[in-house]
Protein backbone atom coordinates (compact mmCIF):
# COMPACT_ATOMS: atom_id res chain seq x y z
CA UNK A 1 0.00 0.00 0.00
CA UNK A 2 1.12 3.20 -1.11
CA UNK A 3 0.68 6.46 1.13
CA UNK A 4 1.27 10.34 0.03
CA UNK A 5 2.83 11.05 2.99
CA UNK A 6 5.80 9.60 5.09
CA UNK A 7 4.87 11.43 7.97
CA UNK A 8 3.16 10.59 10.84
CA UNK A 9 -0.51 10.31 10.38
CA UNK A 10 -3.95 10.78 11.97
CA UNK A 11 -6.49 8.65 10.90
CA UNK A 12 -10.04 8.89 11.34
CA UNK A 13 -13.12 6.64 11.32
CA UNK A 14 -16.48 7.22 11.30
CA UNK A 15 -19.90 5.68 9.37
CA UNK A 16 -22.88 7.01 7.86
CA UNK A 17 -26.77 4.66 7.76
CA UNK A 18 -25.88 2.56 10.83
CA UNK A 19 -29.85 3.63 12.00
CA UNK A 20 -31.12 3.51 8.56
CA UNK A 21 -33.52 0.90 7.44
CA UNK A 22 -33.03 1.14 3.57
CA UNK A 23 -29.45 1.24 2.21
CA UNK A 24 -25.81 0.73 2.51
CA UNK A 25 -23.80 1.21 5.63
CA UNK A 26 -20.93 3.33 5.06
CA UNK A 27 -18.22 3.03 6.97
CA UNK A 28 -15.05 5.79 6.15
CA UNK A 29 -11.28 6.10 6.80
CA UNK A 30 -9.37 9.31 6.15
CA UNK A 31 -5.46 9.09 6.85
CA UNK A 32 -3.97 12.74 7.39
CA UNK A 33 -0.88 14.33 8.02
CA UNK A 34 -0.48 17.42 10.12
CA UNK A 35 -0.32 19.61 7.44
CA UNK A 36 -3.43 18.14 5.58
CA UNK A 37 -5.55 18.26 8.57
CA UNK A 38 -4.34 22.16 8.76
CA UNK A 39 -5.77 22.65 5.36
CA UNK A 40 -8.97 20.53 6.09
CA UNK A 41 -9.33 22.75 8.61
CA UNK A 42 -9.19 26.22 7.05
CA UNK A 43 -10.96 24.67 4.16
CA UNK A 44 -14.37 24.66 6.64
CA UNK A 45 -14.35 20.43 7.10
CA UNK A 46 -16.25 19.74 10.10
CA UNK A 47 -19.15 16.90 11.09
CA UNK A 48 -20.89 16.29 7.99
CA UNK A 49 -24.42 16.46 10.13
CA UNK A 50 -23.91 20.17 9.97
CA UNK A 51 -22.76 20.60 6.50
CA UNK A 52 -25.57 20.96 3.54
CA UNK A 53 -24.88 18.14 1.13
CA UNK A 54 -24.02 20.83 -1.37
CA UNK A 55 -21.28 21.53 0.83
CA UNK A 56 -20.28 18.02 1.47
CA UNK A 57 -19.81 17.72 -2.50
CA UNK A 58 -17.51 20.77 -2.75
CA UNK A 59 -15.05 19.62 0.36
CA UNK A 60 -14.82 15.79 -0.81
CA UNK A 61 -12.09 16.68 -3.94
CA UNK A 62 -10.37 18.85 -0.67
CA UNK A 63 -10.45 15.64 1.19
CA UNK A 64 -9.15 13.27 -1.53
CA UNK A 65 -6.57 15.85 -2.23
CA UNK A 66 -4.87 16.72 1.07
CA UNK A 67 -5.63 13.04 2.36
CA UNK A 68 -2.68 9.69 2.63
CA UNK A 69 -5.15 7.92 2.43
CA UNK A 70 -9.08 7.65 1.66
CA UNK A 71 -11.33 4.54 1.65
CA UNK A 72 -14.98 3.62 2.26
CA UNK A 73 -16.16 0.07 2.96
CA UNK A 74 -19.79 -0.57 2.15
CA UNK A 75 -22.12 -3.01 4.29
CA UNK A 76 -24.69 -4.89 2.15
CA UNK A 77 -28.49 -4.68 3.98
CA UNK A 78 -28.64 -8.47 3.41
CA UNK A 79 -25.49 -8.22 5.84
CA UNK A 80 -27.18 -6.40 8.56
CA UNK A 81 -30.15 -8.45 8.29
CA UNK A 82 -27.76 -11.42 9.31
CA UNK A 83 -25.79 -9.94 11.83
CA UNK A 84 -25.42 -7.24 14.42
CA UNK A 85 -24.54 -3.76 12.82
CA UNK A 86 -22.64 -2.40 15.50
CA UNK A 87 -20.33 -5.76 14.74
CA UNK A 88 -20.80 -4.88 11.68
CA UNK A 89 -19.07 -1.41 12.39
CA UNK A 90 -16.52 -2.29 13.88
CA UNK A 91 -15.42 -4.92 11.32
CA UNK A 92 -15.78 -2.82 9.12
CA UNK A 93 -13.28 -0.44 10.75
CA UNK A 94 -10.86 -2.75 12.13
CA UNK A 95 -10.32 -3.85 8.08
CA UNK A 96 -9.82 -0.55 6.92
CA UNK A 97 -7.55 0.59 9.73
CA UNK A 98 -5.57 -2.78 8.56
CA UNK A 99 -5.07 -1.30 5.11
CA UNK A 100 -3.25 1.38 6.62
CA UNK A 101 -1.61 -0.28 9.54
CA UNK A 102 1.82 -0.27 7.95
CA UNK A 103 2.24 3.42 7.39
CA UNK A 104 3.92 5.86 9.90
CA UNK A 105 0.45 6.44 12.16
CA UNK A 106 0.36 8.66 15.59
CA UNK A 107 -3.05 8.61 15.95
CA UNK A 108 -6.42 6.76 15.29
CA UNK A 109 -9.80 8.07 16.30
CA UNK A 110 -12.79 6.21 15.73
CA UNK A 111 -16.39 7.67 16.07
CA UNK A 112 -17.94 5.54 18.89
CA UNK A 113 -19.53 2.41 18.55
CA UNK A 114 -20.26 0.44 21.65
CA UNK A 115 -18.91 -1.31 23.26
CA UNK A 116 -16.03 0.59 23.47
CA UNK A 117 -13.27 -1.68 24.79
CA UNK A 118 -14.07 -3.97 21.94
CA UNK A 119 -13.41 -2.10 19.23
CA UNK A 120 -10.44 -0.39 20.64
CA UNK A 121 -8.85 -4.04 20.93
CA UNK A 122 -10.03 -5.03 17.18
CA UNK A 123 -8.34 -1.71 16.04
CA UNK A 124 -5.23 -2.12 18.18
CA UNK A 125 -5.24 -5.79 17.11
CA UNK A 126 -4.95 -4.60 13.21
CA UNK A 127 -2.27 -2.00 14.05
CA UNK A 128 1.95 -3.20 13.70
CA UNK A 129 2.73 0.00 15.43
CA UNK A 130 2.11 1.28 18.57
CA UNK A 131 -0.06 4.21 18.55
CA UNK A 132 -2.83 6.15 20.29
CA UNK A 133 -6.56 4.41 19.88
CA UNK A 134 -9.26 6.43 20.83
CA UNK A 135 -12.69 5.73 20.06
CA UNK A 136 -14.52 9.23 21.35
CA UNK A 137 -18.55 10.13 21.70
CA UNK A 138 -18.85 12.70 18.78
CA UNK A 139 -15.34 12.51 17.27
CA UNK A 140 -16.85 13.75 14.43
CA UNK A 141 -17.61 16.66 15.62
CA UNK A 142 -14.36 16.66 17.76
CA UNK A 143 -11.31 15.93 15.83
CA UNK A 144 -10.81 17.04 11.74
CA UNK A 145 -9.80 13.19 10.77
CA UNK A 146 -12.81 12.13 11.87
CA UNK A 147 -14.96 15.08 10.45
CA UNK A 148 -13.20 14.30 7.07
CA UNK A 149 -14.16 10.45 7.33
CA UNK A 150 -18.01 11.62 8.31
CA UNK A 151 -17.87 13.53 5.17
CA UNK A 152 -16.60 10.75 3.29
CA UNK A 153 -19.30 8.16 4.22
CA UNK A 154 -22.42 10.57 3.98
CA UNK A 155 -20.89 11.42 0.28
CA UNK A 156 -20.50 7.86 -0.47
CA UNK A 157 -23.62 6.85 1.23
CA UNK A 158 -25.82 9.48 -0.60
CA UNK A 159 -24.44 8.15 -4.14
CA UNK A 160 -25.56 4.61 -3.26
CA UNK A 161 -29.10 5.80 -2.11
CA UNK A 162 -29.39 8.23 -5.55
CA UNK A 163 -28.69 4.70 -7.29
CA UNK A 164 -31.30 3.05 -5.09
CA UNK A 165 -33.77 5.72 -6.14
CA UNK A 166 -33.45 5.28 -9.46
CA UNK A 167 -33.08 0.95 -9.77
CA UNK A 168 -36.06 0.99 -6.92
CA UNK A 169 -37.57 4.13 -6.45
CA UNK A 170 -36.52 4.28 -3.07
CA UNK A 171 -37.92 7.87 -1.81
CA UNK A 172 -36.09 9.95 1.44
CA UNK A 173 -33.34 9.36 3.10
CA UNK A 174 -33.94 5.95 4.07
CA UNK A 175 -34.26 6.63 7.91
CA UNK A 176 -37.41 5.45 9.74
CA UNK A 177 -37.65 9.21 11.17
CA UNK A 178 -38.09 9.96 7.53
CA UNK A 179 -41.77 10.91 6.78
CA UNK A 180 -41.08 10.18 2.59
CA UNK A 181 -38.92 7.01 3.53
CA UNK A 182 -42.10 5.39 5.43
CA UNK A 183 -44.24 6.40 3.09
CA UNK A 184 -42.14 4.77 0.28
CA UNK A 185 -42.01 1.81 2.67
CA UNK A 186 -46.10 1.80 3.02
CA UNK A 187 -46.50 1.78 -0.84
CA UNK A 188 -44.91 -1.77 -0.95
CA UNK A 189 -46.95 -3.28 1.07
CA UNK A 190 -49.16 -4.25 -1.75
CA UNK A 191 -46.03 -5.85 -3.60
CA UNK A 192 -45.46 -9.50 -3.35
CA UNK A 193 -41.62 -8.65 -2.65
CA UNK A 194 -39.62 -6.32 -1.01
CA UNK A 195 -36.59 -4.72 -2.95
CA UNK A 196 -33.44 -6.26 -1.92
CA UNK A 197 -32.32 -2.51 -0.64
CA UNK A 198 -34.28 -2.70 1.95
CA UNK A 199 -33.29 -4.04 5.65
CA UNK A 200 -35.74 -6.80 6.71
CA UNK A 201 -34.56 -7.02 10.43
CA UNK A 202 -35.55 -3.63 11.19
CA UNK A 203 -37.97 -3.14 13.62
CA UNK A 204 -40.09 -0.56 11.36
CA UNK A 205 -40.02 -3.71 9.06
CA UNK A 206 -41.28 -6.06 11.07
CA UNK A 207 -43.93 -3.74 11.84
CA UNK A 208 -44.64 -3.46 8.19
CA UNK A 209 -48.61 -2.69 7.82
CA UNK A 210 -51.31 -4.99 6.64
CA UNK A 211 -54.49 -4.47 8.15
CA UNK A 212 -53.24 -1.54 10.79
CA UNK A 213 -54.14 2.00 9.83
CA UNK A 214 -51.35 4.21 7.93
CA UNK A 215 -51.60 6.83 10.57
CA UNK A 216 -50.74 4.58 13.78
CA UNK A 217 -48.25 3.13 11.49
CA UNK A 218 -46.48 5.79 10.64
CA UNK A 219 -46.34 7.09 14.27
CA UNK A 220 -45.29 3.64 15.36
CA UNK A 221 -42.10 3.96 12.50
CA UNK A 222 -41.38 7.32 13.24
CA UNK A 223 -40.07 5.62 16.93
CA UNK A 224 -38.37 2.79 16.09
Amino acid sequence: MKFRSFKPLLVGLDEAGRGSCVGPLAVSLVALDEAGARALEEAGVRDSKKLTPSARLDLLPVIMVNSAFVAVKMVQPYEIDRHNVSSLTMKAMASLVEAVSRANIKRVVADCVKPVKRLERMLRGRLSGRCDVLVVEDADDRYVECMAASIVAKVARDMEISKLRDKYGVRGSGYPSDPETLSWLVSLASQSSIPPCVRRSWRTLRKFPREAALDLWLQEGRRA
